[in-house]
């Protein structure tokens, strides 16, 4: 029976039971379609919030440079505070290089507290009991949404972390393969990924680490063309050795202005290179502590026994069902061979038959052949014994009148005359 709107709020009979059901009304139904729609749009807001936020390496370039701009006003108001100095010289008298390589080193240094600060959080995270053992110390089928809900339960702040993350997508890939090398396959490409990430994060850091001296050289190279050009201006309208004297002096002092703006770029390069050696080093071990901790406590107590189990469970029933498929078409198979054999014997009987038929035929055409052969053959041996023996009489005959003749020629010659050709001859 089809539900309509105009059983909302009324007592229908049930259509499986017939017993007699209170239906809820229009407003009741409207209130808990509308309650599952947001739980539904609640989890997937937090599914897209946990995918756009799995990125735990790279910091927001805005908030960095906002951080280098504040370091870089701070640095000048010190600057300023002790004007007049070599030092305070050396940034505010050396052009607008040094004031650039202020700002970049500022920006770098903006990166490194948001990564240090991210990096406090995630060591934090490495103390959480991620995977109590008050649940089990097996992990198998039948406790694993015990773990799923526990680690849910991880304050914010803390499950945002590679361990946190890492160990949940394990669980998960583990819920849905049940097959512990699978989730050891897919825990070591996650550790791939994470350190290509960490790596990655440095790239502008690197960049500023190498546009730093290259900016310190463009700074040499305007003060020493400035001075260069300044100097021969000045010895067109030198008149005599003093004015010379000091045009040299100023042109060395402007020289070793421009050498200045080098020396600040290197010193920078190097203040900036160690520490974001030594931060790179401590996000790798990080991830090196977190791989160690994945294989302790979640590979080895993974259990996929019960995983196996159902897999055995569901192989045994298509083989069975196989069985079953192959029985009932084997019957068929069978049939369809004893027919096959019993019309291959009735072809084998036609085939005899007709043999014995063709033998019978040949056997019948062969004796009439051989016995019309046969008198045929008598008559015309007889026909030729006939014919050679008169020849033979002939040849006797013939033998005895050469004997005579040559009885009548004894001691007598035989003149051959031989005639002449006509074609030849002349008469």
């Amino acid at each position: 029976m089809l539900i309509n709107a105009e059983h909302f709020g009324r007592v229908i009979p049930c259509p499986a039971c017939n017993e007699r059901i209170q239906m809820p009304s229009a407003a009741e139904v409207s209130r808990t379609y509308a309650a599952a729609s947001s739980k539904r749009q609640q989890q997937a807001n937090e599914s897209v919030t946990v995918q756009t936020n799995s990125d735990f390496a790279n910091v927001h370039p805005w908030s960095s440079l906002g951080i280098g701009v504040g370091f870089a006003v701070l640095f000048y108001l010190a600057m300023f505070l002790i004007k007049g100095s070599y030092l305070s010289d050396l940034f505010l008298a050396r052009g607008w290089v040094p004031y650039i390589v202020v700002i970049f080193f500022g920006w770098s240094v903006g990166i490194l507290t948001l990564k240090y600060m991210r990096l406090r959080t995630q060591r934090i995270a490495l103390l959480v009991e991620v995977l109590p053992v008050q649940i089990s110390h097996q992990i198998n089928s039948s406790n694993l949404s015990q773990f799923i809900e526990h680690i849910t339960r991880i304050p914010e702040r803390l499950s945002r972390t590679y361990m946190v993350t890492r160990i949940r997508r394990g669980l998960e890939h583990f819920a849905i393969r049940r097959s512990n090398p699978d989730v050891a396959r897919m825990m070591q490409s996650q550790s791939d990924i994470d350190v290509s990430a960490i790596g990655g994060s440095y790239s502008l850091v690197k960049s500023f680490l190498w546009a730093i001296p290259i900016l310190g050289f463009i700074g040499t190279v305007i003060g020493i063309s400035a001075a260069i050009s300044g100097f021969s201006g000045q010895t067109e309208a030198a008149q005599d050795m003093a004015v010379l004297m000091e045009s040299i002096n100023n042109v060395t002092g402007g020289l070793g202005v421009a050498f200045d703006t080098t020396l600040v770029a290197l010193v920078i390069s190097i203040m900036l290179a160690f520490p974001v050696s030594a931060m790179q080093k401590a996000e790798e071990d990080l991830l090196n502590s977190i791989d160690e901790y994945c294989n302790e406590n979640l590979l080895k107590r993974l259990d996929d026994a019960g995983g196996m189990a159902e897999v055995a469970s569901n192989t045994e029933g298509i083989l069975v069902a196989l069985k079953s498929a192959v029985s009932s078409g084997q019957e068929e198979i069978l049939e369809e061979f004893r027919q096959a054999g019993e019309r291959m014997a009735e072809l084998q009987d036609e085939q005899h038959k007709l043999i014995q038929r063709t033998s019978e035929n040949v056997d019948s055409k062969m004796a009439s052949l051989v016995t019309k052969t046969g008198n045929e053959a008598a008559r015309a041996f007889d026909e030729t014994a006939y014919a050679v023996r008169e020849n033979l009489g002939k040849l006797g005959e013939g033998i005895a009148e050469l004997n005579k003749v040559l009885k009548q020629l004894d001691g007598k010659q035989v003149v051959i005359e031989k005639k002449k050709s006509k074609w030849f001859g002349r008469g």
